[in-house]
């Protein structure tokens, strides 16, 4: 796999070689070699933002294209925020009934159900955006309301014979809020095509599972709403609730993070998969907004909503086409050595990464869905819509990912001696790195153990940094070989990097100075 630099807002797409080992990790039978970084390998600009890409045009259902970048117009607000904040809406609109066979030998199934977190300050218009993309799906929440409000109270006009023969009407819903997973359990027992659950600030809705660090009931919200995720059967046993059994337990999540609360949640949070299912958009900040006609396109999307929320599942299973499967089958390799990175790099980045082979078939089926023209999807997603799928996974949902969970996490697990080890590489020109040279850098190298050492040489190895180096021996210790890249790349940052360190050292001096002779 090959990792390119990222630099000046552009995110370059990443090269995939499956059948070949990684760069700097893939040693001969006898552990004794590896095999060289190809020459062109590009180092990732470690102490780069990663500013994610605009949302691109050409690859969304038209519908939500036209939808997003009228209304980000018109609101001074994102359209990329607006977009995956629509796909969430028209996620959760589409019965959880409409699923995805995404292998012809497979009992593999998939529904459009989505987790979406939009990423940024209060200056990027969060809640906007979401209150925006929400409002169809509002609107046919409330009529399910009131049908169910006025036929409760015919049923509670009933006498006590006709009552007890008569079941009490359904409470469907499409749509809730805060909630607890006791409410939600009701709710979904009477909702068995899903529904959506909206959170302004969704650090609020991790926070309070983790509030009660150690609690059963903890960890019990956390595995109910890990089940919510992938929509399976339900069931549940209380004292005084009594049991039941939620067919289909489905719940699309959409809401706003503020990058500073999910940081301060992250050191604190159980790690069990669940904040790595959220798909994060990294808002750019607001502009001003417009007054100004607009075309139908936020009418023409609100039809769009109702018309998924009546959409039935055809009477065979919709299926890749045969050029679709090609697709999902070079994005698995792809994801496949992705998720692999855990091993280097950060590894919430990694798991999120193991997601994505069914993030991508549930998009697929959503494009489908939205384009199909009847009140039933058509039998097969074609290779084109499972193309632009792809392609937006790849080119705008992957580098989204990368600046979150840079941002909040970190680009790797060991960040702060990864820049450290970079730093003391570019300011002393180090063309090898070894034991030795890292234990000659600053305090947070010194003190290192060898097999440290050896975790900070593989996670510069995963970011094109180094390549591991020729070994006599499989015994002798472990060391890389600096791409040249890197001193042409950085070298700015090297320049920086000696004159911090020099005036660090004249510091320290100056303090440690033995007094001249009158001084006071």
């Amino acid at each position: 796999m090959k990792v390119t630099h990222i630099d000046h807002g552009e995110w370059e797409e990443k090269r995939f070689e499956p059948d070949a080992p990684p760069a700097g990790n893939g040693k001969t039978p006898n552990g004794a070699g590896a095999i060289p970084a190809e020459p062109s390998t590009l180092p990732v600009d470690l102490w780069n933002t990663f500013t994610p890409p605009p949302l691109p045009h050409g690859l969304l259902p038209p519908a939500i294209e036209n939808f997003a970048f009228e209304q980000g117009a018109a609101m001074g607000a994102d359209s990329a925020g607006l977009a995956v904040a629509a796909l969430a809406i028209c996620a959760a609109a589409v019965p959880d009934r409409v699923r995805l066979k995404v292998k012809q030998h497979s009992g593999w199934m998939e529904s459009t159900r989505l987790w979406v977190g939009l990423v940024g300050d209060p200056s990027t218009k969060k809640s906007p955006i979401l209150y925006q993309a929400v409002r169809p799906l509002e609107r046919i929440d409330a009529a399910l309301w009131r049908a169910y409000t006025a036929a409760k109270a015919q049923w509670d006009a009933l006498d006590r014979d006709t009552k007890r023969a008569t079941p009490p009407p359904l409470q469907t819903r499409v749509k809730v809020d805060d909630v607890t997973i006791e409410a939600a359990q009701e709710v979904l027992n009477d909702s068995p095509d899903g529904v959506l659950y909206l959170r302004d600030e969704l650090s609020g809705f991790f926070g309070s599972m983790d509030k009660y660090a150690g609690n059963r009931g903890a960890a019990a919200d956390r595995g109910f709403w890990l089940q919510a995720y992938n929509g399976h059967a339900y069931s549940y046993n209380r004292v005084k609730r009594g049991s039941g059994l939620i067919e289909h337990l489905s719940v699309s999540v959409l809401g706003g993070i503020q990058p500073e609360s999910m940081r301060k949640l992250a050191e604190d949070s159980v790690d069990d998969g669940l904040i790595q299912r959220i798909i994060p958009i990294m808002l750019r900040r607001g502009e001003v907004s417009r007054d100004e006609p607009m075309s139908e396109a936020t009418t023409d999307y609100g039809l769009l909503v109702e018309r998924l929320h009546h959409m039935q599942q055809p009477g065979v299973d919709v299926m890749l086409d045969a050029s679709a499967r090609e697709v999902r089958q070079a994005l698995e390799r792809k994801h496949h050595d992705l998720a692999g990175l855990d091993l280097d790099l950060n590894k919430k980045l990694g798991a999120h990464f193991g997601k994505y082979d069914g993030i991508l078939a549930r998009l697929c089926l959503l494009w489908h869905c939205i384009e199909s023209p009847g009140a039933e999807p058509l039998p097969q997603v074609t290779g084109e819509c499972a193309q632009r799928v792809a392609d937006f996974l790849s080119r705008f949902l992957l580098p989204h990912a990368m600046a979150f969970y840079a941002a909040v996490y970190g680009l790797s697990d060991d960040h702060d001696r990864l820049t450290a080890v970079a730093g003391y590489i570019l300011a002393h020109k180090v063309e090898r790195l070894t034991n030795r040279v890292v234990q000659r850098g600053d305090r947070t190298m010194r003190g290192l153990r060898r097999h440290e050492i050896e975790n900070i040489g593989h996670q510069l190895s995963a970011l094109g940094w180094v390549t591991e180096a020729q070994r006599q021996r499989a015994t002798d210790p472990l060391h890389w070989d600096v791409n040249p890249e890197v001193h042409r790349l950085y070298r700015e940052r090297a320049e920086q990097e000696a004159v911090r360190r020099r005036r660090a050292r004249e510091f320290i001096a100056s303090i440690c100075a033995k007094p001249e002779e009158g001084d006071t």
